[in-house]
């Protein structure tokens, strides 16, 4: 019986030799050589021309004599060669390099984990179902055409001139903005992940979409999910997926938001609100690149750069117990931190004017109403500067083409007070003050309550004063 299976397979690879539409060529390396013929089965089927190794000395000489689009080999044979010639190692040597998937038996399934840490971009469970094979065959193939466009590819253009005018996104000239683009210009030519950190309302997401469009991936998608919106059984469904059964309404299988942004990038904005028990499912996804659909007992391979963001401490959320130290490492390695609006005063009025000046609204601000909105403290950062400002322009009457202070909202104006209603009541006993003692004690006074407005911002009380930086450190030194 073994021989009419063998002899049958013999005839389908003479078969496949001469057929003219091979779609892929497959290395097998197996030591069980039931399993192997089986694999083989199920790649000739697919009309992909295979190979069965004999030993490491047949992968050895297989992949040096012509190229692979991929290699099948069992845990137990790269264990074997890692004393010597790395089975892995050679694959990733040879031109083009070759996509290996470790195949591992039940007992031994962290040598799969290990291998994905070695290179290897899958690995799968025997006995393998046909569906697991095929769709490691497609990663594989997929991987494949990535690297030969990368080579194939000319290397894009040198951005800068702040990335093209802030990679049509950002906004703003301020000395923290620039070094913020130059940040994003470095780190979107990695693949490494990014932990975006500041208030609400700075920009995170924006900030997400434009590492994405200036790196590698910008062709692949772009996904963002909300951590703080879902319940956690929503978001594990959401992240991972989910098979037909695996809880109350699950009617039909659904794919995750880690497969849906496949080659792409996946932003995970609120990261510190996620439970302990989805960080830890988090943290295997991020150090194994595979997923398990809730309710389903098999992994699947998935290639995303992941970007997460919190307004959140983190490091005081791990003292507490509620943050893992793991993940928290995992997603630090390129952090970036981003400045709120109070720290980069002189871009509020670049950004209200591009709030308010568009085709569809045909509005400006007066220098009055700019003069309130860079004096405002501003707690909700960028978000809610664009509020305000949309606020008054749908508020506004049509014919009203250039908005004021009496557009803005009571908070805006009450929140800088004039003159007048600022300087301190003259003494009414005692000795009077000269007309020159009380005006120094008008200017101190003054002086003080304008940088108490500006949240202490030295630079800014001194551009809302009037007077130069350095005037305003001698006053401030008066007082």
């Amino acid at each position: 019986m073994r021989f009419w299976r063998f002899g049958i397979y013999y005839i389908l690879d003479l078969f496949s030799d001469c057929h003219p539409f091979v779609k892929a060529k497959i290395l097998i390396a197996e030591e069980d050589q039931n399993f192997a013929e089986v694999l083989r089965g199920i790649m000739r089927r697919l009309d992909n021309r295979v190979k069965i190794c004999d030993g490491l000395d047949g992968v050895r000489q297989s992949l040096a004599a012509e190229p692979w689009d991929m290699l099948l080999c069992s845990a137990a044979l790269w264990q074997a060669s890692r004393n010597g010639q790395d089975i892995l190692e050679m694959s990733r040597a040879a031109v083009p390099s070759v996509p290996v998937a470790i195949t591992v038996d039940y007992a031994n399934q962290h040598w799969g984990e290990e291998a994905l840490s070695a290179g290897a971009f899958t690995w799968l469970l025997k006995p393998c179902r046909a569906e697991s094979v095929i769709q490691a065959l497609e990663k594989a193939q997929k991987l494949q055409e990535e690297a030969r466009q990368a080579v194939e590819e000319p290397a894009p253009a040198a951005l800068s001139e702040d990335a093209a005018r802030h990679f049509g996104l950002l906004v703003g000239e301020s000395l923290k903005m620039q070094e913020l683009y130059r940040t994003i210009e470095k780190v979107a030519t990695t693949d490494f992940t990014v932990l975006l950190r500041g208030e609400s309302g700075t920009g995170k997401e924006l900030v997400a979409k434009a590492i994405h469009r200036l790196s590698p991936r910008q062709g692949h998608p772009f996904v963002a999910v909300n951590c703080a919106s879902l319940s956690d059984q929503l978001l594990e469904s959401e992240l991972f997926g989910h098979v037909k059964g695996a809880f109350t309404g699950a009617v039909r299988n659904k794919e995750g938001l880690f497969q849906t942004a496949t080659g792409g990038t996946l932003f995970l904005d609120e990261i510190g609100t996620v439970s302990p028990n989805l960080q830890q499912s988090l943290l295997r996804v991020l150090e194994n690149k595979v997923v398990r659909p809730v309710g389903s007992t098999e992994t699947l391979p998935v290639d995303v750069r992941v970007i997460a963001a919190t307004n959140e401490n983190l490091e005081q959320r791990i003292q507490e117990g509620s943050f893992r130290l793991d993940l928290f490492h995992r997603l630090n390695i390129l952090p970036i931190a981003l400045p709120p609006l109070r720290e980069r005063r002189e871009d509020i009025a670049t950004l209200a004017n591009s709030f308010v000046d568009t085709p569809k609204t045909g509005k400006s601000l007066t220098a009055e109403a700019i003069r309130l909105l860079e004096n405002f403290s501003w707690p909700g950062n960028v978000r809610q500067l664009e509020n305000i400002i949309l606020r008054a322009v749908a508020l506004a009457p049509a014919e009203c083409k250039v908005l004021g202070a009496e557009n803005l909202p009571e908070e805006i104006r009450a929140a800088f007070p004039t003159a007048a209603a600022s300087l301190p009541p003259p003494p009414t006993s005692g000795d009077l003050l000269s007309l020159k003692a009380y005006l120094k004690a008008c200017e101190r006074h003054y002086l003080k309550l304008v940088l108490e407005r500006c949240s202490g911002d030295k630079a800014a009380a001194a551009k809302a004063l009037g007077i130069s930086l350095a005037t305003f450190y001698r006053k401030y030194e008066e007082v």
